[in-house]
């Protein structure tokens, strides 16, 4: 702020010869065009980041859920074979055609394991499989005793 004096011409009955006035300058001051764009870019950059991560969070909470239902699958499988007493040796496939495991695919495989002095051991395997590269295993020993 500045004080400034300015003489002022007096009016007929004014015998003052100079009289202090304040006089505020003011600069009215924009933002120029380069500082613009480059708020501009840091903004979008950062918008840009937020939503890449936003997409990955979306990617990741699919698989796991994906992977969840293979979980539930596979031990629903489990439990049918072990329900059904000491299973003999073989190998099925198939897909689930409805239900919440609708399109994923399932392979039981039972085998005879070779284990000194302990006989009649059956390891029995099911495999579930989603999408072409993705699939969750699950093993178990059963044995006749």
């Amino acid at each position: 702020m500045k004080i400034m004096f300015v003489k002022i011409r007096p009016v007929k009955s004014m015998s003052v010869k100079s009289m202090p006035v304040k006089i505020m300058s003011v600069k009215l001051r924009g933002f120029t065009l380069v500082e613009v764009l480059i708020a501009l870019t840091i903004l979008s950059i950062g918008f840009l980041a937020i939503m890449r991560s936003n997409v990955f969070n979306i990617r990741s909470s699919r698989e796991a859920s994906d992977l969840t239902l293979a979980v539930f699958a596979a031990e629903m499988m489990m439990k049918e074979e072990i329900a059904k007493g000491y299973p003999q040796s073989a190998i099925e496939e198939g897909e689930f055609e409805e239900g919440p495991y609708a399109g994923y695919r399932w392979k039981r495989t039972v085998e005879v394991v070779e284990f000194p002095f302990i006989e009649e051991l059956k390891l029995v395997t099911v495999e579930i499989g989603w999408r072409e590269e993705k699939h969750y295993t699950l093993r178990t020993v059963l044995s006749r005793y």
